[in-house]
């Protein structure tokens, strides 16, 4: 099995030889990466195009373990606003069930480091006061097969929320209500 497959999505589905990390799907509308890992299974568009002949492909994001609880978003946004000066950082890891984990992390007014977990479902982390964004160090920073999420405003009644599914570096924006259920 090569790294990485080159697949057509025709009208009788997608053909080629799959890769063994991901793969590039031409479709009528465009170029799609898709990934599948045993926590997350994600189909973006990074190449926006017309293709004749070709059937077309939908950007997409599946849990396999089902949709993450409700109340661990509302927990994680609650932890968060303990401490709404500096940034934070929380987890969603999944090890037989969903969990919330809060890593080593040493939080500033415009920044947060924090120790990987294995088996991150989600990265969470808060911008304080600012408003919710991915800036040039998240980019940069946000290169796995994984659910990214920002909340900002952290000072106002109703914090923002930006959600995004990565894959290997390519994004797309989610809703959270197609994550947590």
């Amino acid at each position: 099995m090569r790294p990485v497959g080159y697949l057509v999505n025709t009208n009788k589905g997608v053909e080629g030889e799959p890769g063994h990390f991901y793969d590039y799907i031409l479709a009528r509308n465009g170029v799609f990466l898709h990934a599948r890992s045993p926590l997350l299974e994600a189909t973006v568009l990074v190449g926006d195009t017309k293709v004749r002949g070709l059937a077309a492909l939908k950007e997409r994001v599946e849990l396999p373990h089902g949709k993450i609880p409700r109340w661990l978003y509302e927990l994680a946004i609650s932890i968060l606003l303990t401490d709404y000066r500096r940034e934070q950082y929380v987890a969603i890891t999944w090890k037989g069930e969903y969990r919330l984990r809060l890593p080593s992390q040493e939080g500033e007014a415009c920044g947060v480091t924090y120790d990987r977990l294995p088996a991150t479902v989600v990265d969470i982390h808060s911008h304080g006061t600012m408003r919710a964004f991915f800036s040039s160090t998240d980019n940069a920073d946000e290169q796995g097969l994984r659910l990214y999420m920002v909340v900002g405003r952290m000072d106002t009644l109703c914090p923002e929320i930006i959600m995004r599914v990565g894959v290997y570096g390519y994004f797309a924006p989610v809703w959270v209500e197609e994550i947590f259920g």
